[in-house]
């Protein structure tokens, strides 16, 4: 996933600021997505204030992030709805330990979300934009 953005001076020195899009707003799988702008580190280069770079997230990084915000509240759905099944025999109760594993999921992703943005695997990549000639 390819995104542009504008080199912007922070107290921290240049960056590159990406203002987050309304599809990025729905899915929230990667930093884009968390916050209404982003600012990467800019690697070594010539850059000034207003220039136009591309931000680069790697397909691997795009794919686990689907996986985790998609994956794991469905495969806590469908484990619940097992072990339920498996437990009760009235379907009121199925339907509410799927549920209740559906939660727990959406929790455990909440919880670990500080963790998976401090490893770095979301983190962005920020190039110079090519010029139309």
């Amino acid at each position: 996933m390819t995104k542009e953005a504008i080199v912007v001076n922070t107290e921290k020195g240049l960056k590159a600021e990406v203002i987050r899009s309304e599809a990025c707003a729905h899915c929230r799988g990667c930093q884009i997505g968390q916050t209404e702008r982003l600012l990467c580190d800019l690697p070594e280069g010539d850059y000034k204030e207003g220039d136009t770079v591309v931000i680069t997230l790697s397909d691997h990084a795009l794919t686990k992030a689907t996986l985790l915000a998609y994956g794991v509240p469905l495969a806590a759905l469908v484990a619940g709805l097992l072990l339920g099944s498996a437990i009760f025999k009235n379907e009121i109760a199925q339907a509410t330990t799927a549920g209740v594993f559906t939660l727990a999921g959406l929790v455990w992703l909440a919880l670990t979300e500080k963790k998976r943005r401090q490893s770095g695997s979301f983190e962005c990549r920020a190039q110079k934009a090519e010029k139309d000639v």
